[in-house]
């Protein structure tokens, strides 16, 4: 299982059915928490979000190039 450390944010794995005892880089011992997979409407959300960004921002450069 991967977890990531709060305190420096390494991404690091642990054998199944370990509990971490430490962060291998800063040696730190609290705030390991363990790395979750993004849900699947929170990525589609993201997507639609980014979607209209991008079409907001085509639309603004096309406006201000046709001039009106």
């Amino acid at each position: 299982m991967e977890y990531r450390c709060a305190r420096c944010h390494t991404k690091f794995a642990v054998a199944d059915g370990e509990e971490p005892h430490a962060c291998p880089s800063c040696k730190a011992e609290a705030g390991l928490e363990p790395v979750k997979k993004v849900p699947m409407p929170m990525a589609l959300f993201g997507l639609v979000l980014g979607c209209a960004l991008i079409a907001s921002v085509v639309g603004g450069v096309l406006s201000v190039v046709r001039g009106g």
